[in-house]
């Protein structure tokens, strides 16, 4: 008996983290797997190797991550297997582009998505139902939606403030045209709405995700301003 290998692999493990590494590490679970009715093809000594390349991860053994996702709420398929499989699936598959980024190839990856804290997702235009849910979570917490969809060597951009529940001040609404005209002097790539929904195209990826901080940065900066008084400027 290999008490070194028994103890590594023990779901007790998980109880001898901190306890902000426990909440760590099961707040990731939940954040990057669902329930699912097939196995998941990836075991536990996987999945705790996704944890550990994450900018805030960090070293654990294969039990801790067993105990973590039983606290999570994820029961395995046997016990009495040395590394568990799970009926789970991952959150959201990685993209082309950002598996290139990580330097993974093949399907199943972990990677917690950090929107909240650039404030806007980047994806391919063909991934409508990620933009949907991205809408959906701006407008669960109200944030201003922005938004990156790649399109081929180009990009599209979007700041809507209308999740955020405000419009654009005279101020903030000036330098997001200044901004766009800088992109697009013919204006003919880029549009405004009531102060609220501002869509450029034609975005080079290059400088794509520096115009997508810009305007994360004049949103979260704007002051709110009533509707109608933004209007009736």
């Amino acid at each position: 008996m290999n008490t070194y290998v028994d103890q590594a692999n023990d779901a007790r493990e998980f109880r001898r983290l901190e306890p902000h590494q426990q909440e760590a590490l099961v707040d990731w679970i939940r954040a990057v797997l669902a329930p699912a009715k097939t196995i998941f093809h990836r075991n536990s000594y996987g999945m705790k190797h996704d944890f550990g390349r994450e900018p805030d991860g960090f070293y654990i053994r294969n039990g801790a991550f067993k105990g973590a996702m039983l606290a999570a709420g994820f029961r395995p398929v046997d016990e009495h297997e040395l590394n568990w499989r799970f009926r789970v699936r991952p959150a959201r598959e990685l993209d082309s582009r950002e598996k290139h980024e990580l330097r993974l190839i093949g399907r199943g990856w972990l990677h917690r998505d950090r929107w909240r804290e650039k404030g806007y997702v980047i994806c391919p235009v063909t991934q409508k139902r990620r933009m949907e849910a991205h809408e959906w979570a701006c407008r669960r917490e109200q944030r201003p939606l922005v938004l990156v969809a790649i399109c081929g060597k180009s990009a599209w951009l979007t700041l809507d403030t209308t999740p955020a529940g405000f419009c654009l001040a005279p101020g903030p609404y000036t330098e997001v045209s200044a901004l766009f005209h800088e992109l697009d002097p013919s204006e003919r790539h880029w549009y405004t709405i009531e102060h609220s929904i501002f869509r450029i195209g034609r975005v080079r990826l290059d400088r794509a995700e520096k115009v997508a901080a810009t305007l994360v940065r004049i949103a979260g900066a704007c002051r709110p301003q009533p509707k109608q008084d933004a209007e009736s400027q």
